[in-house]
């Protein structure tokens, strides 16, 4: 394996908007690597994108971009519609977003035009940020080059929400965390408080079930609320959980025909996903896929 060095500096660009294909834009940061001066470097180069939920701006990016970008990359980190600094109506249905894949094709387009880009862009990122790439990848855009997918479900029917058949409540607290910071209740310090005591008193909450729609603080965030209970009351494997968006396992046919890279630990609640993903990709791709596992 040819080693590589970090000989760049780093040019930022924060907060720029790439407009989606029904004119909504999404915040996005990009970090490309710039000469002695501090200018962008003139050579195009191959881009990765990450594409977020949990805030674009957060320090589990702060040891990935300068990496790449140093060593010759564009690093791209982006807030999914309707998430902190994207534009969006503001409905944000956890894992189950329908407009997700579009949106990922749109912006690995986009990047690929872009004159400081090769038309080259690989994606990477974990749990969400691995679905959204999955999303991606069915919607084939055409300068998809290659992925890094870790840790993430492909069916959240089985993997994520009612694992083992009833439903998995640790995803009912994580609705709260990805409710605090919604755009529904942006700015809005009495329903921030409700969905922070919340937090703080998760077990008695758990334990009031069952529950209706309403009675629960997630009510402060209706799209999140109306997500917790479908997660809650569909049981049975229905339409709503055969939706692309909640269940790409089925549509891995049209996956992308890239190189990829699954990574997972041993004790992750997606193992299985990841192993079932890995079998299914290297059976019908020509690409090289790869997997990682570990006891982590």
């Amino acid at each position: 394996m040819k080693k590589s060095y970090p000989i760049h500096g780093i040019y930022k660009e924060q907060d720029l908007m790439i407009p989606m294909r029904d004119g909504v834009k999404l915040a996005t940061d990009i970090y490309r690597p710039s000469d002695g001066y501090g200018n962008p470097i003139k050579d195009p180069v191959p881009s990765i994108l990450v594409r977020t939920s949990y805030d674009k701006t957060s320090n589990e990016w702060d040891d990935v971009w300068p990496y790449y970008a140093r060593r010759g990359y564009a690093v791209v980190i982006q807030d999914l519609r309707s998430r902190f600094r994207s534009e969006g109506d503001g409905k944000y249905f956890h894992t189950a977003n329908p407009w997700e894949g579009k949106d990922g094709f749109d912006t690995v387009e986009w990047l690929a035009k872009q004159k400081w880009c090769n038309g080259k862009v690989g994606t990477m990122g974990s749990s969400h940020r691995a679905i959204t790439q999955t999303q991606l990848a069915l919607e084939k855009p055409p300068h998809l080059s290659a992925m890094w997918i870790e840790a993430g479900p492909t069916n959240i029917y089985l993997h994520e929400a009612r694992e083992g058949g009833a439903m998995s409540f640790q995803m009912f607290s994580a609705l709260h965390l990805h409710a605090l910071d919604s755009h529904e209740i942006k700015g809005n310090q009495d329903k921030a408080k409700i969905i922070i005591d919340a937090m703080r008193d998760m077990r008695s909450w758990i334990r009031k079930f069952p529950l209706k729609p309403g009675e629960t603080a997630l009510r402060v965030a209706p799209s999140l609320e109306k997500t917790a209970f479908d997660y809650y009351y569909r049981g049975t494997y229905d339409e709503w959980w055969d939706q692309e968006s909640t269940n790409q396992a089925s549509r891995l046919g049209r996956h992308a025909d890239v190189p990829i890279v699954l990574a997972c630990g041993f004790y992750d609640n997606f193992i299985g996903a990841t192993l079932d993903y890995y079998l299914e990709i290297k059976k019908q791709n020509k690409s090289p896929v790869n997997i990682i596992l570990g006891p982590w």
